[in-house]
């Protein structure tokens, strides 16, 4: 261990020695000095909480900050309920008269909260449009917590959705109808936003909004996977919306929407609004006088890696940032027994080669969890980074789609032995090459999205590698938006999945989007789903017949192949190891060749056991019949016919030949898992 021991205190002072009895004050003061030293350093942060940015760069490789008595890193400002102020008379007669009599006034101004953090309203969603109108700036939104609970810009409805009664005029969509791509949207500008009609009833209550200054949308509008926001504007006259910023993929009735940032609608617990003129944050408290406002004023992460590597930090709480959490670009680095929740963006968001994220707590994210990135596709060289034992939860509260708990991307990385539950859309995604997806218990996702998966990756024929075993997936979809569990889509290939529980999923068990060398064989897919496992041929029914995905891959220069050609599939080291896919024919005359890429061929589907009512296998296209031979699937009608218990999840006596799965090594499913409970949170303001 280092005899390097530098000691921080909040009761310490920056000039002191930083010894146990003379503490420095600040964890910066501690870095700045252990740059001084020779050799490794270990930082001892004691319990309190410190309002830092934290940036390291290589003078600070090889040192560990850790803290045994839980240190809160924050970038939040804390205002407790005492320090507010009553609403003035002017601002009074605004409210209605029931919250007029509990919203709170805080003055940003006061507490050093810059203009720049609270006069712009920024687009959210994954699919906003706001970058392609001139005077649009993107930036992150000031954020507002009340005793560590994220609050909500003042919108109608409270809660849940309304949806559109017509569209009048879907604007300058990039894609309308749905597959019909204009080809000259990404180089226009300033499209028209289009109209739409609203119901009678929500017409009404616009009507109410006497001063609503600067309302926004938010929601799906076409797409229940393409989540966007817009500032609108009205004509009640006709019950019309105009949206600033066009919808990329159109609107439709079924289309879902609120509107938001409007003063009027300050009207119920948990909500804030902020006066981006004078500065005034106004709240309207869930609790009581005990309560502490926090402000996500810092706009930068509250640890970021630039260029340093083989750094610990260990035991720290991190919250209350306009950012996500933890930056890294570096290598070697290892993140352990972390407490990350209230970030405007990711918890963890990595860039770099064998870096660990471990036993820590991600939740309540605006968007996602962990997100690694490392590797070389060219020389399938793997960045090993890892993100294993973590518990991630109620994240993607902000931007609603494509957030995941855990993504993946570049060549050979891992994530292993994670519990990921409670959001919108995905749990874990991934992109690129040779990835291990294993031992992991994801529940309790994809709750607001039909077209999505649990364990989600899609449109790339050259994404060889990726294995995905032995996990529980369970809980997937809910009431109207009935989710899938592993989802390849739009031509995906050469996956393999093999041991993982499928269990009460809404959807499809397995939904494989018409891709070529995957491997989906000894799977335990459990509950009366849509279809145990659904395997269309998209890219061949497109190509050959004109349907939906044709534009994907009919023409030389379409997406898909203008994808592969971007990887040196046919170089001496992707030959080797992924010989079918080295051999790929590019000959549009003969598309019935087994290797031209548009058909389902190698496929793999053997030895899964299906426990359904109807004991089918799913909906398999008959090209994969034409390509492949499908092997024995086991299909049952109930447990007790497949010598199944639900409660271990263990064979009474399994079908031959069908290997046991480990589900011992699941977090959830046994003792297993060693990080905090999610019952509580994991810390709350004094």
């Amino acid at each position: 261990m280092s005899q390097n021991i530098i000691y921080v205190s909040p009761r310490g002072q920056d000039l002191n020695p930083g010894t146990r009895e003379l503490p420095l004050r600040t964890i910066t003061a501690a870095r700045d000095r252990a740059r001084t030293l020779k050799g490794p350093a270990t930082v001892e942060v004691r319990a309190g909480i410190y309002g830092e940015n934290l940036v390291f760069d290589a003078r600070d490789s090889g040192h560990t900050y850790r803290t045994g008595e839980g240190a809160v890193i924050t970038g939040g400002l804390r205002v407790p309920y005492d320090a507010t102020e009553s609403v003035s008379d002017e601002m009074r007669d605004r409210l209605s008269p029931g919250a007029a009599e509990n919203v709170r006034a805080i003055d940003l101004k006061r507490y050093g909260v810059g203009k720049e953090a609270y006069e712009k309203l920024y687009a959210i969603g994954r699919y906003s449009t706001g970058r392609k109108y001139d005077g649009v700036v993107s930036g992150v939104n000031l954020e507002v917590f009340e005793n560590g609970e994220r609050m909500t810009l003042a919108r109608y409805p409270g809660e849940g959705f309304l949806q559109f009664e017509e569209i009048a005029d879907v604007g300058d969509a990039a894609e309308f109808p749905p597959q019909n791509y204009w080809k000259d949207w990404e180089e226009r500008r300033n499209h028209r936003g289009g109209l739409y009609i609203i119901d009678k009833e929500t017409n009404e209550r616009v009507k109410t909004w006497k001063e609503p200054g600067e309302v926004w949308m938010a929601g799906c509008f076409y797409w229940d996977w393409a989540d966007s926001s817009t500032p609108v504007t009205f004509d009640t006259e006709n019950r019309g919306v105009y949206p600033g910023y066009v919808s990329r993929f159109g609107a439709r009735k079924e289309g879902c929407y609120y509107f938001y940032n409007i003063l009027q609608e300050l009207a119920s617990p948990g909500m804030y609004w902020i006066d981006r003129q004078r500065g005034i944050l106004y709240v309207y408290p869930r609790g009581t006088q005990e309560a502490v406002f926090e402000i996500s004023a810092a706009d930068s992460p509250l640890i970021c890696l630039s260029g340093a590597e083989n750094m610990v930090f260990s035991g720290f709480t991190l919250t209350n940032v306009r950012q996500t959490a933890v930056t890294v670009k570096g290598n070697g680095s290892r993140f352990l027994n972390l407490h990350i929740r209230n970030t405007a963006l990711h918890g963890i968001q990595i860039e770099g080669y064998r870096n660990t994220v471990e036993n820590c707590e991600i939740s309540h994210t605006g968007q996602g969890g962990i997100y690694l990135k490392g590797g070389v596709r060219d020389t399938l060289t793997p960045g090993e980074n890892t993100a294993r034992h973590n518990r991630i939860h109620d994240f993607s509260q902000v931007y609603r789609t494509y957030q995941a708990g855990v993504h993946l991307s570049g060549v050979g990385n891992i994530c292993a032995h994670n519990e990921i539950w409670n959001t919108p859309h995905l749990a874990v995604s991934y992109e690129g090459n040779e990835h291990l997806i294993e031992y992991n218990y994801i529940h309790d996702a994809v709750l607001r999205s039909e077209d999505a998966g649990a364990v989600y990756a899609g449109f790339d024929w050259a994404a060889h590698g990726t294995v995905i075993r032995y996990n529980r997936i369970e809980r997937v979809g809910s009431d109207g938006f009935p989710a899938n569990g592993i989802y390849w889509d739009d031509g995906l290939s050469g996956q393999t999945a093999y041991g993982n529980l499928l269990i009460d999923i809404r959807g499809r068990g397995f939904l494989a989007g018409g891709g070529r060398d995957n491997v989906i064989r000894d799977n335990v897919i459990l509950g009366d789903c849509l279809a145990p496992i659904y395997y269309d041929d998209r890219n061949r029914e497109g190509f050959l017949k004109g349907g939906w995905a044709h534009a994907a891959c009919d023409r030389p220069d379409a997406p898909h192949w203008k994808k592969l050609a971007e990887i040196p599939y046919t170089s001496e080291i992707w030959r080797k190891k992924y010989p079918s896919l080295a051999g790929v024919s590019t000959d549009f005359q003969n598309p019935q060749d087994p290797a031209f890429p548009i058909n389902p061929a190698n496929v793999v589907l053997e030895h899964n056991v299906v426990i359904h009512r109807d004991a089918c296998l799913g909906e398999i296209a008959e090209s994969l019949y034409e390509y492949n031979k499908i092997g024995v699937n086991y299909l049952f009608k109930s447990g007790e016919e497949a010598g199944f218990c639900r409660e271990t999840l263990k064979f009474h006596s399994p079908p031959a030949d069908f290997p046991e799965i480990p589900v011992e090594k699941i977090p959830g499913t046994a003792s297993s898992f060693s990080g905090c409970s999610a019952d509580s949170p994991v810390w709350q303001p004094a």
